[in-house]
């Protein structure tokens, strides 16, 4: 037997004898349910680290790529892995989708690995520790998290990095013939322990699983998408933070875990785009939505259940992740001030018009609540409805769309005389989208007793039209995403 197909033999055996232990274990209450969990954790990801130098890139690709579909198949036929709750383990889902993200992407081998033993150490040790040391727990997103669980995952991110980045020769494939081991001495405690914080932030966004997903990606892009120079603002940024979170909690704007996600948005679009100039057009998006809202109070039975409540990290992301991934991802690395790919500012200069349109309009539309029509159906609604339009919420698009494009109209280049109707365009174009995607796809329900349609769901409500799955934070996101993708599509045609 070869070397190759020894290690994947052990590594697959060691997986999956752990997997069914620690079923067994569960089901027969050898032990609580959250230490089979982990214990699982640690060996299946721990796996993954190991064989990501052990196993050939592309046959690992496919074998993680396998494993995910028949994951994914147990979960959904209720085969395997259901929390206490009763709910389903979404979370055994999201880290081998992690994995083969990073296994798709260029990233060095080193930095997968490193990722990967994050997840299986860094986290166990925050649900650990939190389980038997807290006293109080905090709820940013739906699973409780504590303080000092999260202390717990900062300080052996910490460890690790001093273990795993240890200036010794390693063996590796030409490909990732880097020097990432000494790279504790290249960044500076300073900037791990900013990577420590931001991570330990992540961690305890996550809810459902989604940690497994979020701290991965997120510590391979904190190696590879941050300049060396950059790693000394990491902290100050944090700080930024941290006074940006007080702020916006406290006036009521967002939740303590919209406010945190916002705050990693924020200093992911500065560290990828090299500029605080891009901070812009989202604080004037959220600062914008807010001082509406005071403005122009207004509640409407049809609307959804979050209308006129400080916003969630889901409504933030919906709004601001599309812009967030372009800063991170799309920008020219040798460029410290501005863009040199118009392209990418219509791009994210249209997401946030996009955003702020359709705020404005919602917003607009319920409190003057003139007579409001499905878009596509063409016939009277409620106000707030999703799907319907009024002649006041679509001029408030209109200028929303406006504010955005004007307020940073010195950061757009000018190549092309149309570029700057062109966004505003786009920006309306895409608040009409999302009431198109709303009126087909959104979630609607009937009251059993007044027979009266709204958006949100309750006890004596059944679903009228649309699919359950489809909320409006799914509904804002995908119309930015279109929207976007059409504008870039007009760049090439004017």
């Amino acid at each position: 037997m070869s070397y190759l197909a020894a290690v994947h033999l052990i590594l697959v055996s060691i997986v999956l004898i752990t997997t069914l232990i620690t079923e067994l274990a569960a089901r027969q209450d050898w032990l609580p349910y959250w230490q089979t969990r982990k214990i699982l954790h640690i060996i299946a990801v721990g796996a993954c680290a190991v064989a990501t130098f052990h196993i050939d890139r592309e046959l690992l690709t496919w074998i993680v790529a396998g494993a995910e579909v028949l994951l994914l198949v147990l979960i959904l036929t209720n085969q395997l892995m259901r929390e206490e709750s009763g709910r389903r383990a979404w979370g055994i889902i999201w880290f081998p989708l992690a994995f083969l993200v990073l296994l798709i992407s260029p990233t060095p081998r080193p930095v997968i690995a490193f990722s990967m033993w994050v997840l299986a150490l860094c986290d166990p040790a925050a649900t650990i520790v939190g389980k038997l040391c807290a006293r109080k727990t905090y709820n940013l997103t739906g699973d409780e998290k504590s303080l000092i669980g999260s202390l717990a995952f900062a300080g052996s991110f910490l460890l690790l990095s001093l273990l795993f980045f240890l200036p010794v020769q390693f063996s590796v494939a030409p490909e990732d013939a880097h020097d990432y081991f000494s790279v504790v001495q290249l960044i500076g405690w300073p900037g791990i322990l900013g990577m420590a914080v931001i991570l330990a932030t992540g961690e305890s966004l996550g809810s459902k699983g989604l940690d497994n997903l979020i701290v991965p990606l997120l510590t391979a892009w904190l190696w590879l998408g941050v300049d060396a120079g950059q790693y000394a603002l990491l902290l100050p940024l944090i700080l930024g933070g941290a006074l940006f979170s007080w702020w916006m909690v406290s006036r009521g704007s967002l939740t303590a875990g919209g406010a945190l996600t916002a705050s990693l948005l924020g200093i992911a679009v500065v560290i990828g785009s090299h500029s605080f100039l891009w901070l812009l057009p989202l604080f004037l998006f959220l600062f914008s939505s807010s001082l509406i809202g005071r403005l122009f109070p207004a509640t409407t039975a049809a609307g959804d259940a979050k209308q006129k409540l400080p916003r969630d990290a889901t409504q933030v992301l919906a709004n601001g992740g599309y812009f967030g991934y372009l800063a991170m991802f799309s920008w020219p690395s040798e460029d410290l001030l501005y863009l040199i790919m118009p392209t990418t500012e219509v791009w994210l200069i249209t997401a946030m018009a996009i955003a702020t349109a359709d705020t404005w309009s919602s917003e607009i539309g319920q409190y003057f609540k003139w007579p409001t029509y499905d878009l596509i159906k063409w016939r009277k609604v409620s106000p707030g409805l999703s799907g319907g339009i009024s002649w006041p919420g679509t001029l408030a698009g209109f200028l929303g769309s406006c504010f955005i494009v004007i307020s940073c109209f010195w950061v757009i280049p000018y190549q092309n005389p149309n570029l700057l109707g062109i966004i505003v365009a786009g920006g309306f174009l895409g608040m009409l989208i999302d009431s198109v995607i709303g009126s087909l796809f959104q979630a609607k329900y009937r009251d059993l007793k007044t027979g009266a349609l709204s958006d949100t769901p309750g006890p004596n409500t059944e679903l009228a039209s649309g699919f359950s799955w489809a909320t409006n934070d799914l509904v804002n996101f995908i119309a930015i995403l279109v929207g976007v993708t059409i504008v870039d599509a007009l760049l090439t045609i004017v």
